[in-house]
């Protein structure tokens, strides 16, 4: 009877089968967090808003309810903007505060943008400007206005200039900042293979400058939008700004809060957008080396 063969101690793994290959034993695939609490991760901010804006209407509600005069409850004041809607005081305040809006921050975006490109190609120009832009960008518009009202008078030019103002310095040195960030390296692979200035402005420097500049942009919208109401209010009363103004002027507590409120979700609104377009020009930064 022949001995029985050998045994190893140890178990001898099985071989690789064609097109796979052995993990280790504490190989665990990675796990995702349980839907269910990725949907309370989403769901929670939203509630935590939604709470917070329920607290908000409620104290509206007990402050009106105790002064009637100075605070006018939610139903009262969306009852006065339903007035001046109706009659069609609200909506023609609208076009013209929006046809402002949109003419100054264009004219802001284009000097901005154009303006902090320069400063990235020509050193010395930023050098010798950066004090000024940030100098300019701490002074408060609304303090130029006398000056202002004496060079341009009340009419459209002058109010344009507010808007212009307050939106143009946050987009320009986004954007200078975000052209001053352009790898050195690409710069020089571009002029090694003896590209035109043209297509160092077209293929290296714009691609990395346009998240920066978004970001300028939707910092650029929340100034502007600030800027039409200082105008309509110190310079013109015209506009929402107006309409703040004279309600304000006769103590109508209820046609204020009302026009506040509409100004809130507004701003909002606005901020959304520019959240949403920085949001998208991000991915370039996130992609770009």
């Amino acid at each position: 009877m022949g001995t029985p063969p050998a045994t190893s101690p140890h178990p001898v793994a099985p071989p690789d089968t064609p097109g796979t290959s052995a993990l280790p034993a504490d190989a665990v695939p990675a796990a995702g967090p349980p839907r269910g609490r990725r949907v309370v991760r989403r769901l929670t901010p939203l509630a935590i808003s939604a709470a917070g804006l329920l607290v908000g209407l409620g104290l509206w509600q007990w402050a009106g309810q105790r002064d009637p005069v100075l605070f006018a409850t939610p139903g009262r004041s969306l009852s006065a903007l339903a007035t001046i809607t109706e009659d069609g005081t609200l909506p023609s305040a609208l076009l013209s505060s929006g046809r402002l809006l949109v003419v100054g921050l264009a004219l802001a975006i284009v000097a901005g943008v154009g303006f902090g490109l320069l400063l990235s190609r020509a050193r010395l120009l930023r050098s010798s400007t950066d004090w000024l832009l940030f100098a300019l960008q701490s002074v408060p518009i609304v303090a130029l206005a006398p000056l202002i009202l004496s060079a341009f008078g009340f009419g459209l030019p002058a109010k344009t200039l507010v808007v212009f103002l307050t939106a143009v310095f946050p987009i320009t040195v986004n954007t200078a900042e975000g052209a001053h960030r352009v790898p050195t390296t690409l710069l020089e692979v571009a002029r090694t293979f003896r590209s035109s200035e043209w297509r160092i402005w077209k293929d290296v420097l714009l691609p990395h400058t346009v998240p920066y500049a978004m970001t300028g942009v939707r910092q650029g919208i929340a100034m502007a939008f600030v800027g039409t109401l200082a105008a309509e209010f110190f310079l013109n009363a015209s506009g929402v700004g107006g309409l703040l103004l004279a309600a304000s002027t006769q103590f109508d507590s209820a046609t204020v809060l009302g026009l506040t409120l509409l100004v809130s979700v507004l701003a909002v609104a606005l901020m959304g957008c520019g959240r949403a377009v920085e949001g998208y020009f991000a991915r370039w930064r996130e992609v770009r080396p």
